[in-house]
């Protein structure tokens, strides 16, 4: 019993991806009650990979879903929500009428710009805990384990 402790104890102090899930399971409750205090309580955190990867002449559904790492029906379901509550719209593709092309209402462009206010004010909070030095290494390392896991799972989809 004491070794299957000492393991489970070693393993959660120890999970660097379990950490980094936490953490960003806690920022994500965070943002969302910020963002529903704020006036936008519809929307979610999936709801940004949504309106992140949209091009400003609008994007197709499929495209989204590539960029954003999900599937075309979490796409779809994600893009039916944000029209719904009138962040987005949608409309047929100009290239190919099979196709339809999402593109961000006023709504949405006000919630971006809303968004964009928010990160500045949680990267200066990440600031006065961890100061600026050691805020900019984390963020570079960061990006560093974010392109290493990029390359291997890219490798492993050949």
């Amino acid at each position: 019993m004491d070794t299957h402790k000492a393991l489970v104890e070693h393993i959660q102090q120890n999970n660097i991806v379990g950490h980094l899930h936490r953490l960003s399971r806690l920022l994500g409750g965070l943002s969302e009650h910020r963002w529903a205090k704020d006036g936008y309580p519809d929307v979610r955190n999936g709801h940004v990979q949504l309106l992140r990867n949209l091009d400003p002449e609008g994007t197709r559904n499929t495209v989204l879903a590539q960029r954003a790492h999900i599937t075309k029906q979490t796409m779809g379901r994600l893009v039916k929500e944000l029209a719904n509550s009138g962040y987005v719209t949608i409309s047929v593709d100009p290239t190919d009428s099979r196709a339809q092309r999402v593109l961000l209402t006023a709504r949405g462009t006000a919630f971006l710009t809303y968004l964009a206010a928010t990160l500045a004010d949680l990267n200066w909070a990440f600031a006065n805990v961890l100061g600026e030095g050691r805020l900019t290494n984390f963020s570079q390392t960061l990006q560093d384990l974010l392109a290493f896991a990029e390359t291997r799972q890219q490798q492993q989809d050949l």
